[in-house]
């Protein structure tokens, strides 16, 4: 009990470090993790969802405060997702689990292309606030959220900086409030059938709160560019870990 305590306190602290620096990426990185402890894929992806919206809520409070979440995206964003969570969750149980894996992996790579391609290129800011993408993007990030178990702030992010005015440091802020939003939802609706491990959840949260604040620290620092690219090249990283761990005879 005392080794998975410390196991899960570890697991946040990278989930909440990470959410804090990019707003995004904490949950591509937490399920991984969780499946080497051995969890089956379902309760791997339902733990995630509450590890990601307890410390996402951690980080985004006190950037709220300091004025830099925007809560019309905010709401538009978690209206559409919150629904997509649940049809996320529904498809999850008629997927085969290796199905899942590779889409997840595949997810993943992208994602880090993504990342990569746009932190060589220059952030325009002033934009008008877009509703009807905003909406679009929420629902496909309810869905991933409720299927793969991800935050979604890997889509949540390059949205906000696409059809809305805010800098890099707001979207992460905002993308923080989204993702405690729509994760939490998904949280619920997995304990509805779940009885998940207290210390395992009690770790994830006391190591999310440690990482996610000082990943807010660090991000007042560190410039966006040099945090795109090295999380780009950790996603690589997982999406080949998880790829070994699953398909190719691990655990």
């Amino acid at each position: 009990m005392e080794a998975l305590l410390l196991e899960a306190v570890a697991i946040g602290a990278v989930l909440g470090l990470l959410l804090g620096l990019t707003g995004a990426g904490g949950s591509l990185v937490a399920l991984p993790l969780l499946l080497s402890l051995h969890l089956p894929l379902r309760d791997a992806i339902g733990v995630s969802l509450g590890a990601v919206a307890l410390t996402a809520l951690i980080g985004a409070v006190p950037r709220a405060y300091q004025g830099q979440v925007a809560w019309r995206p905010v709401l538009l964003l978690a209206v559409a997702g919150l629904p997509g969570n649940a049809i996320g969750q529904w498809l999850g149980r008629h997927i085969p689990e290796a199905v899942l894996v590779i889409g997840f992996c595949a997810l993943v790579l992208w994602t880090a292309w993504r990342m990569w391609r746009s932190s060589r290129q220059e952030h325009s800011y002033g934009g008008p606030l877009r509703s009807g993408p905003l909406l679009a993007i929420g629902l496909g990030v309810g869905v991933f959220s409720g299927l793969m178990g991800v935050g979604g702030g890997f889509m949540v992010v390059p949205a906000l900086l696409a059809f809305t005015p805010l800098s890099m440091l707001a979207a992460t802020a905002t993308s923080m409030m989204v993702i405690a939003l729509v994760s939490g939802g998904g949280f619920l609706l997995y304990l509805s059938g779940a009885q998940p491990s207290l210390p395992l959840l009690a770790g994830l949260a006391l190591g999310g709160a440690a990482g996610v604040l000082g990943g807010n620290a660090l991000a007042q620092r560190l410039g966006g560019r040099v945090l795109q690219r090295l999380f780009a090249l950790l996603l690589v990283a997982v999406s080949l870990s998880l790829a070994a761990q699953k398909l190719l005879g691990g655990s």
